[in-house]
């Protein structure tokens, strides 16, 4: 039961899409910066952590492309559009985090 409520509580909302990018990510990035490009260009674009919908971001408003950063705490990531047949495309942008 405990295995079920920690599943329901790692998951994204309804409708939403669950990305996994663990093995894609090196180890030791701390965020990425992404560039988001949308069409149609008022179209938005959402991502979050899984189970934290309230670290929220999203891109693109009345542009066709935005750079955001989003913290990486697992590799995971929840997507969100906010028109059903809308277009997206993701590129992250290489650059090493700067550490103090």
């Amino acid at each position: 039961m405990n295995w079920l409520l920690v599943t329901a509580a790692l998951a994204c909302n309804p409708g939403d899409r669950l990305v996994d990018l663990r093995d894609k990510i090196p180890r030791g990035v701390n965020s990425l910066d992404l560039m988001v490009t949308v069409e149609p260009f008022y179209a938005r674009f959402y991502i979050y952590q899984p189970g934290f919908p309230e670290s929220i971001q999203h891109c693109c408003g009345s542009k066709r492309s935005s750079i955001i950063r989003v913290p990486v705490v697992d590799g995971r990531f929840c997507i969100r559009q906010s028109q059903p047949q809308m277009k997206w495309t993701v590129r992250a942008l290489s650059r090493p985090d700067i550490q103090m």
